[in-house]
């Protein structure tokens, strides 16, 4: 079983942009599109912690496996989003309700030296890749 704890970095990104434009939500766009952060995962018992950082930004956010929460983008604090998180084998599925009608899908590709981030909506066959190097 591969590793999921970790510190890893941004390397590069696929289709990234034209993903973003499909959220229709210059809000949400502007999110997307912020700078390209670091970020941690870490568990303390069946709780998972993920942390961001990019520039002077720092966001955080705590969830257990399969238990719905809100989650909170630090651009958009007014917002609310329903969001759960899956294991499936060496990955991390992430379902996002972003309104009635749009779903984003995070699905985080775990290996040895890098972290694969797909992510897609039910909205449109466009998607993005974002690549991690693990440090």
């Amino acid at each position: 079983m591969v590793q999921f704890e970790g510190k890893f970095q941004f390397v590069s990104q696929n289709n990234f942009e034209e993903f973003a434009k499909v959220l229709g939500d210059q809000n949400l766009v502007n999110t997307v599109l912020q700078p390209r952060p670091s970020f941690e995962l870490s568990k303390n018992g069946d709780e998972w912690t993920f942390t961001s950082s990019s520039g002077d930004n720092t966001y955080t956010k705590t969830f257990k496996m399969n238990v719905p929460f809100e989650e909170t983008l630090p651009s958009l604090p007014d917002r609310k989003f329903q969001t759960v998180t899956s294991i499936e084998g060496n990955t991390f599925k992430t379902e996002t309700q972003v309104n009635d009608s749009l779903k984003v899908s995070r699905l985080y590709e775990f290996s040895d030296n890098e972290l694969l981030v797909h992510i897609s909506t039910n909205k449109s066959d466009v998607k993005a890749t974002r690549v991690y190097k693990r440090v």
